[in-house]
């Protein structure tokens, strides 16, 4: 069966304007009986068609469960081919697979000079591995192997490893390989041979837990009296009405020492909408923990007996915080209540894809329509799309999350130092449930992820990402011509995307976040954020930072930022980096009889940038411009270059002072876009300690514009800061909805 090459709608009317009324009608007339006839023969022949499937559907049931009722043979044959297994020698760009994790950790634990403990023994004092994702080789060995047929490079593996047990500690991070049968390890390139400990990120091994045992055993025998009296519970011996240890706020200080803020909860549903006026600075240092300060009644304390004294000399008049009692209708579950939208209920509308999948998957490796590409999961940083094609001509290298970022406020420590890069706590590891029907659509394809995240074993999240087609039900393009001389006519496509969407949930907050392929070679990076907002409790001194949305209860103002890598090659690796400069200018009106009237009209002026440092782009309403990668050897027969226009529609602005506070640990969101000459030792714009090596990044993007390279003519990275301001309405509770949450950027060729 011959398959349709368009989806356009194409209907032309007639141009003849001297047809009388009276012929109108009659034509009118007659048409609608063919219509009537039509629409009975069209419902006879689908009745037969349906019949004749049936009877097909009987007699050849082995080959209907392949084929949907009314599809296509050759449909089935050429689309819908799905096969998520890994090959015993997978592309360059996939994730580690269950082989080749197993054969790394094995040699490493052969190294004794590593002196690797087993997974049950792991502790901070201990050398582990903390984990092991891929290493990409080199992007021009990538290219001579794809476009040149050389020599496929070796997969290797990127492992970090604590090494406790050492005399300091320090973290060390070494390249294994190759895969899946190692022989080697060496020093990652343009990384410091040993980082420091304290870097780490937070929670690692037993670290958590035992922060945790600390507190109650030193807390709450002091203080277990008090927190029954204030807060109706205490943190041992408490049967169902217990506090625990909720939000934390890891943090470096000046004095170069790994601290914590840690605050108490009351243990319900979802506890952490249950914050206390009661928050603990705790010391780490490998296994000796201090208790530095305490935070209670909006007052800070250097110790437990100055808490108790000072509750022994107020108690009358400390305000107290019943310990709730469960109830469906409590503010912070979710059981449905209130008035019912719809009654009675009825199924919401459905999509569905009536010839079956559109797009074919190898391993990871998708293609559809004109779209090719891979794709993977990195540990740390998440979602990676890899050599993106679009009619088979590569648009970009790499497009990448690097880091998810939030910087709160507020007036009680735990709220203002708030401030932490989301890789501390492996953004591609909180991907790790898709729900169909809610999540992604029912018939959207489930694809997993393999990690390796200490021990000797792989790490398998079987739903780590979902691709599928969707219909906007907003028309691509269209157009209604109602003029008799230009012709009268309507043309309209569908909207039909191909998305593929991954949700990592990153302590409260949920990050919707989809790579989204259009039918004209566009591309989309779309976050949204929903999930649950993070709580404090409520006193008047908080009313600069947050409304009060319940009992005690309030959201303090925060910033969600975002960072995303777009290697783009446009026809190629030479390309410029040029803004399209939207201006005014004014002309005399030589067509009006008033002397020297003048008119006032746009223009643009392209500006071709040099250097990295002028390529740094911070917005400008007064300065209004297109944000252009191209190459400037090619051009079409009118003398245009072919060029991609970033258009970065989540722009924000970082209020911070450069260098101040927190500031440095994400230099990025300085700009709004930078864009860079491409360099191995410039992989990443964040790293895994992000949110603690304030002193000595281990990764400084803003090195990576300090030393000015030219960018003239060079293989290109444009790095893209979006994101928002979120002030917490009640609307968000209990869940943060999707509507107004999201911000996206697009590629769009020109």
């Amino acid at each position: 069966m011959e398959m349709t090459k368009s989806y356009d709608i194409y209907v032309k009317e007639p141009r003849n304007t001297n047809i009388s009324g009276q012929r109108w009608r009659i034509i009118a007339f007659i048409l609608g009986l063919l219509s009537i006839g039509l629409a009975i023969a069209l419902i006879v022949v689908v009745i037969k068609n349906d019949k004749n499937n049936k009877v097909e559907k009987n007699n050849n049931s082995e080959k209907n469960d392949k084929l949907e009722i009314g599809t296509c043979a050759t449909t089935s044959e050429k689309y819908g081919k799905i096969n998520l297994e890994l090959s015993d020698t997978p592309s360059v760009f996939v994730h580690l697979t269950r082989a080749e994790i197993e054969g790394l950790a094995a040699f490493l634990y052969n190294q004794q000079e590593l002196n690797l403990v087993d997974l049950k023994d792991v502790d901070t004092d201990k050398n582990f591995i903390f984990l092991s994702d891929l290493y990409l080789p080199e992007k021009q060995d990538v290219l001579n192997y794809l476009d040149k047929n050389g020599t496929k490079p070796p997969r290797e593996a990127h492992v970090i490893i604590f090494r406790g047990n050492e005399q300091p500690p320090y973290v060390q991070e070494i390249i294994v390989g190759p895969l899946p049968t190692p022989t080697y390890y060496k020093p990652v390139p343009f990384r410091p041979q040993k980082i420091p400990f304290i870097y780490r990120p937070p929670f690692t091994g037993n670290e958590y837990q035992n922060v945790l045992n600390f507190l109650k055993e030193n807390i709450d025998p002091f203080l277990g009296s008090m927190f029954i009296d204030i807060f109706g519970a205490r943190l041992t011996n408490c049967n169902d009405s217990c506090l625990n240890f909720g939000y934390v706020s890891p943090i470096l200080s000046g004095e170069n020492k790994r601290k914590m803020w840690a605050t108490l909860n009351q243990m319900s549903e979802y506890s952490l909408h249950r914050p206390l006026d009661f928050s603990v600075l705790v010391d780490i240092d490998i296994k000796v923990f201090t208790v530095e300060k305490i935070w209670f009644n909006s007052s800070l304390f250097n110790n437990v007996t100055e808490v108790l004294t000072f509750y022994n000399q107020n108690k009358e008049t400390i305000p107290k915080t019943a310990f709730p009692v469960y109830s469906s209708e409590d503010f912070t579950t979710l059981n449905q209540r209130g008035i019912p939208p719809m009654d009675p209920p009825l199924r919401n509308p459905k999509q569905f894809s009536p010839d079956g999948k559109r797009y074919n998957v190898q391993g990871r490796h998708v293609e559809y329509m004109f779209w090719k590409f891979d794709f993977r999961m990195s540990t740390i940083n998440g979602p990676q799309l890899y050599d993106i094609r679009f009619k088979n001509e590569r648009i970009a290298y790499e497009l990448s999350i690097q880091e998810i970022a939030v910087f709160y406020s507020g007036f009680k420590p735990n709220d203002i130092l708030a401030q932490i890069l989301d890789s501390i706590i492996l953004i591609g590891l909180q991907s790790k449930v898709l729900f169909p029907g809610v999540d992604c659509p029912e018939d959207a394809t489930l694809i997993g992820s393999s990690f390796h995240v200490g021990g000797v074993s792989a790490y398998e999240l079987t739903t780590s990402f979902c691709l599928f087609e969707l219909n906007t039900g907003v028309p691509y393009r269209r157009h209604h011509s109602y003029s008799f001389d230009n012709g009268r006519f309507y043309e309209g496509m569908e909207s039909v995307l191909l998305v593929l969407r991954t949700i990592p949930t990153i302590s409260n907050y949920d990050y919707i976040i989809d790579f989204i392929f259009y039918p004209n070679g566009a591309l989309e990076v779309k976050v949204t954020s929903t999930g649950y907002v993070r709580a404090l409790f409520y006193t008047k001194d908080d009313e600069k930072y947050t409304f009060k949305l319940h009992d005690n209860f309030g959201a303090p103002i925060h910033q969600h930022l975002f960072h995303v890598k777009a290697d783009l090659d446009i026809k190629g690796t030479s390309n410029r980096f040029a803004t399209l400069d939207i201006d005014t200018e004014q002309i005399v009106n030589q067509f009006s009889h008033v002397p020297n009237e003048k008119l006032i009209q746009l223009k643009f002026n392209t500006s071709v940038k040099d250097t990295e440092k002028d390529a740094a782009y911070r917005f400008n309403f007064d300065t209004p411009k297109y944000l252009v990668m191209y190459n400037e050897l090619i051009k079409d027969r009118f003398g245009n270059v072919k060029s991609y226009r970033i258009l970065n529609k989540g722009m924000t602005y970082q209020l911070l002072p450069v260098g101040s506070g927190n500031e440095p640990i994400a230099s990025w969101a300085r700009y709004q876009m930078a864009v860079t000459k491409y360099n191995e030792s410039e992989r990443t714009s964040s790293s895994v300690y992000g949110t603690l090596d304030i002193k000595e990044p281990v990764v400084d993007f803003q090195k990576y514009l300090d030393n000015n390279d030219s960018i003239l003519d060079e293989d290109l990275v444009a790095w893209i800061t979006m994101g928002q301001y979120h002030i917490p309405h009640t609307e968000d509770l209990p869940v943060t909805t999707s509507p107004g949450m999201d911000i996206f950027g697009y590629y769009v060729d020109r």
